[in-house]
């Protein structure tokens, strides 16, 4: 598990993945690090939730990627009240470690300024949306990845988690680009993984 934090951000940069397009590039070809991954990088986000607006930017993302722009005009009663969500199509077993890499910008922002982001991470994808891995961030008007961690407390099937990242904390905008979930199996070492500042 030593220096996987340093292989897994520079697999990341190096070869980044689509959250949307309608004519993708070829999928990156096999190597350790990807036979981790288990979502799927070329699916599509879902965007969800009132008092939201969401459009393809087909290569405004980071690297030129497409991303999708979330603009959410009211502040919801609840964080999750209106979100992003991608299904997880590989099942995942209790106790193994689940690491999350996500580019997000807020483009509205000004220099210097953050925007905070309450939840992105991998929860159930039914009621009660179990939480698997989850941190917050404060993003800036740049590209960058942001990132959580968690341990699966019961085992998923194909298809019961998801990726998510919740955005009615407040009346903002918000461009989501491309994700990569891994896991990493049970008792992986999780101090080196990269965490937000």
């Amino acid at each position: 598990m030593k220096g996987i934090a340093f292989t897994i951000v520079t697999a990341l940069t190096a070869v980044p993945v689509l959250a949307q397009t309608a004519s993708p590039p070829a999928a990156p070809a096999s190597t350790g690090l990807n036979d981790k991954m288990i979502n799927n990088p070329l699916a599509p986000w879902n965007v969800y939730g009132p008092n939201q607006t969401s459009k393809v930017l087909d290569r405004d993302g980071p690297k030129n990627y497409p991303a999708t722009r979330v603009t959410v005009s009211a502040k919801g009663a609840n964080a999750w009240d209106a979100g992003s969500t991608m299904p997880i199509p590989k099942p995942i077993a209790a106790r193994d470690v689940i690491f999350i890499a996500v580019y997000l910008r807020a483009p509205n922002a000004k220099d210097g300024e953050t925007v905070a982001m309450p939840f992105l991470g991998l929860t159930g994808s039914t009621p009660p949306y179990t939480n698997v891995a989850s941190d917050r961030a404060a993003i800036t008007n740049q590209w960058a990845q942001y990132y959580a961690v968690g341990t699966a407390g019961q085992a998923f099937p194909a298809g019961g988690t998801q990726a998510t990242v919740h955005l009615a904390g407040d009346k903002h905008v918000i461009d989501i680009g491309p994700i990569r979930v891994f896991d990493l199996g049970p008792g992986a070492d999780t101090s080196r993984l990269p965490r937000n500042q």
